[in-house]
């Protein structure tokens, strides 16, 4: 990459947002590529002839926008990378903090995109896909042989037959709900036994290398929906125990004012 004269002076008085345009043009012109460090804040600054401060913003933005990000340390700067879920993924936490998204809508979403993306998986994946997500489901086992959380394998499994589905909009989407709702459950004991979870897996699998979307589309749903319903029951138990250690509590301090 040639960093001299990469980009035009805008002169004083421009705001952020025209460099971040620029440099957005030049990420999706191909002339900052994956993994590419730009020029340095203080040498964007004297390229767009503008302020650091107003560079710095501009970097703000398309790291909010996925576009860059900022690594510090010595071999630190201002990348180029492909995080296009980060906007996403923002968006959806804000709705789940603020009370206005809940887990089930999110199970709603898996609904939605991933018995489709089975169905696309087993018309267009390829035998290395299928050969890929047969690795991930040994990996699984292993890790269940040794009494280890298979977890993360099955997280992997799920995503990458979403991205088998050849829509990059919809592994977006997908992804992000996938790593979010990860997230809201991480430290929720098992739903079910690991077992479980890798014969299932095994089914989708067989599905997908007989390319039989419409099995693979059934077993997929029957799957998320499993786990929905025991999420559910779960959170049902813990609430009737969180009732039953309250009326428990306010029995054993009575009489004590």
């Amino acid at each position: 990459m040639n960093e001299t004269l990469l980009f035009k002076n805008l002169g004083q008085g421009k705001a952020y947002e025209k460099v971040a345009d620029q440099i957005r043009e030049r990420i999706f012109a191909g002339d900052l590529c994956l993994s590419d460090r730009l020029p340095a804040e203080r040498d964007l600054a004297a390229q767009f002839g503008v302020s650091r401060v107003v560079v710095r913003e501009a970097i703000r933005t398309l790291e909010f926008s996925g576009l860059l990000t900022v690594k510090k340390g010595a071999k630190g700067g201002i990348f180029v990378v492909q995080d296009y879920d980060r906007p996403i993924s923002h968006s959806i936490v804000n709705l789940l903090s603020g009370g206005h998204v809940s887990l089930e809508n999110l199970f709603e979403i898996r609904q939605l995109i991933e018995p489709f993306a089975a169905s696309k998986a087993a018309v267009l994946g390829a035998d290395g896909d299928f050969d890929q997500l047969a690795a991930i489901l040994a990996q699984a086992e292993r890790e269940i042989a040794q009494s280890k959380d298979p977890r993360l394998h099955n997280l992997e499994f799920h995503k990458s037959v979403i991205r088998m589905s050849g829509n990059p909009i919809l592994s977006v989407i997908g992804e992000t709900v996938l790593l979010l709702l990860s997230e809201r459950i991480r430290d929720i004991p098992s739903l079910e036994t690991p077992a479980t979870v890798l014969a299932m897996h095994k089914k989708i699998l067989a599905a997908l290398r007989g390319r039989q979307p419409e099995k693979a589309k059934l077993i997929m749903a029957t799957d998320i929906r499993g786990v929905g319903e025991r999420l559910d029951r779960m959170s049902e138990q813990k609430s009737v125990t969180q009732k039953e250690d309250t009326v428990l509590y306010l029995s054993s301090t009575k009489g004590m004012h």
